[in-house]
């Protein structure tokens, strides 16, 4: 025979905190995932530090920059 059983506020606060913590955990656990998907990645990566080479050398503009240089 199944038993009843009912949450008082204090069991469905500690319910919610959790399923929010394993929300976190989860969304932590993709992008750590997809972190060492890129860095498993060697072309990537040495695009990424072409990229910000580029940034540091002054070879890039921000879209927004280009946006209204092209609106004149």
């Amino acid at each position: 025979m199944a038993k009843i059983t009912f949450l008082d506020k204090q069991d469905r606060k500690l319910l919610f905190e959790t399923k929010q913590k394993l929300e976190e955990a989860t969304k932590l656990m993709s992008e750590l995932m997809e972190t060492i998907e890129i860095l498993s990645d060697s072309e990537m990566v040495k695009d990424i530090q072409q990229g910000l080479e580029d940034i540091k050398a002054g070879k890039v503009k921000e879209l927004r920059t280009l946006l209204k240089e092209e609106a004149r």
